[in-house]
């Protein structure tokens, strides 16, 4: 049993005192981030778990989808989305001023 005011390991416990203090906080981090419940961008349920390398399904509605490896939604893929959301939106708005226009 823990004696009061010890500090708890974590998932990086496991490799003792080897390989430094921070490589074994990223890891860590990117454990617990990995385990954590995500919200799911189908049905919204706080459901989404990990089933293997980069892909993700929720435990709700059984939507399964493809992410990065430690995280269902990257930095990377935010910008993408967001700059296909831009020019669909351009483009659409383009489109309507000219039917009005004819």
């Amino acid at each position: 049993m823990a004696e009061e005011g010890a500090r708890t390991t974590g998932s990086s416990g496991r490799f003792g005192a080897r390989y430094g203090r921070v490589a074994r906080r990223r890891v860590s981090e990117i454990e617990s981030d990995k385990n954590a419940d995500h919200t799911c961008p189908e049905c919204g349920a706080e459901k989404v778990g990990r089933a293997g390398t980069g892909i993700w399904t929720c435990e709700k509605c059984g939507y399964k989808f493809t992410g990065g490896a430690y995280r269902p939604e990257t930095p990377g893929g935010r910008a993408m989305k967001r700059s296909i959301r831009a020019a669909i939106g351009e483009g659409g708005e383009a489109e309507a001023e000219e039917e009005v226009e004819e």
